[in-house]
C-alpha cells in the first residue's frame, strides 16, 4: 500500500460525459461509505467519546485568536474540526446528540470528582494539627 502517493484525477477530459458521470458515481460511493463508516464508529460509546475528543482538540468550541502567527495554525486545525463535526452531524444527527449528551455527562462527573477531591483536601487540612 502506497500511502503518500498523489491521487490521480478521476477525470482526464471534463468534456467527456462518461468520465464525469463515472467520477461523480465514484465520489458519491466514497461519501456514502465514509458516512456509513462514521455511523459504525459512533455505534459505541467509545467511538463517540473518541470522536468528541478529536472534535474538541481541533478547537471547534473555542476561539482561534492568538497574538502571533499561531492563529493560522489554530484556524486550520479548527477548520478540520468543523469539517469533522459537519460530517458527524450529517451522518447521524441522533448519534451526534447522544454523543454530545454523553460528553456533557462525562464532563459533569469529572468536575464533581475534582470538586470532591478539593473539598476532601480542604477538610483534611483544617482537621490536621498545627505542628
Amino acid at each position: 500500500m502506497i500511502v503518500n502517493r498523489q491521487p490521480s484525477s478521476m477525470v482526464r477530459n471534463a468534456a467527456d460525459p462518461q468520465q464525469t458521470k463515472r467520477a461523480a458515481r465514484i465520489e458519491r460511493r466514497r461519501e456514502e461509505r465514509d458516512a456509513a463508516d462514521l455511523v459504525a464508529g459512533m455505534q459505541t460509546s467509545e467511538g463517540r467519546r473518541m470522536l468528541w475528543t478529536r472534535i474538541k482538540k481541533c478547537g471547534v468550541f473555542q476561539s482561534v485568536w492568538e497574538p502571533s502567527a499561531k492563529i493560522h495554525y489554530n484556524a486550520g486545525r479548527q477548520d478540520v474540526g468543523h469539517e469533522l463535526l459537519a460530517d458527524v452531524i450529517n451522518a447521524s444527527p441522533d448519534l451526534y446528540s447522544l454523543m454530545e449528551r454523553e460528553a456533557r455527562e462525562l464532563q459533569r462527573r469529572e468536575h464533581m470528582e475534582i470538586e470532591a477531591g478539593h473539598t476532601t483536601t480542604a477538610a483534611t487540612d483544617e482537621d490536621a494539627p498545627n505542628g
